[in-house]
């Protein structure tokens, strides 16, 4: 009777331990807080994808013989300093934020000054060229691949990142040519339209102060 009692309990922790290699054990809760963990992130990117897109809005339309440019759009990156804790706690993600309401603010001085005399926005026309080819490619990038979700196109933390520090490097790139664009409008308020659209003037400054020096020293010879 004990020996079959012995036998008994070895079939059945046979048969427990073949159960066991074949049966896969799932954490509830760990699964549930990675799946919630995951759609927000993909959530989160896809918003940051969407406002990206707001870069094509932001072109600078070159028209007329001087190049004025007709429009300087505000709409660029909105948003971006509304995105939650997750994604917040990023610093790229937080300087992203920041550059993109530094373009925002130069765009609306260059749109100040415009209003003055549209005639300054030709200065601007070379930076406003580089801005549209640049910011129109970061968006298409962006919209096609780089934050899309799901199965076709999965990305860890570290690609996110490196994709986070490529957008922050672009946006960087992209406020110095707002800046160089609104600086440059700035300067030939300052100095003058027709001074600045004179490639001469400097020539002309230098022959008035070499005549004015003749006319000082004819003066003392007398």
């Amino acid at each position: 009777m004990k020996m079959n009692f012995i036998l008994i309990l070895s079939f059945l922790s046979l048969g427990l331990f073949k159960a066991s290699a074949q049966t896969f054990y799932v954490d509830p809760a760990v699964s549930a807080a990675t799946a919630a963990h995951a759609s927000v992130i993909n959530t989160q990117l896809n918003i940051t994808r969407d406002k990206l897109t707001l870069v094509e809005r932001g072109q600078l339309a070159v028209t007329g013989q001087l190049g004025a440019v007709n429009s300087m759009q505000e709409k660029i990156y909105k948003g971006l300093s509304q995105v939650n804790s997750i994604l917040t706690n990023l610093s790229d993600v937080q300087e992203i934020s920041r550059l993109t309401l530094g373009m925002t603010d130069d765009i609306n001085k260059g749109l100040a000054i415009a209003r003055k005399n549209p005639a300054f926005l030709v200065f601007a026309e070379e930076q406003a060229n580089f801005f549209y080819q640049r910011a129109t490619k970061l968006a298409l990038e962006v919209s096609n691949f780089a934050l899309k979700g799901g199965s076709d196109n999965l990305m860890d933390s570290g690609e996110r990142g490196k994709m986070i520090s490529h957008i922050l490097t672009e946006v960087l790139i992209l406020r110095s040519l707002t800046y160089g664009m609104y600086r440059a409008m700035n300067y030939a308020q300052m100095r003058g339209l027709w001074r600045s659209l004179n490639p001469f003037q400097g020539y002309v400054d230098i022959n008035d102060q070499i005549l004015n020096d003749i006319m000082q020293r004819r003066k003392y010879i007398k």
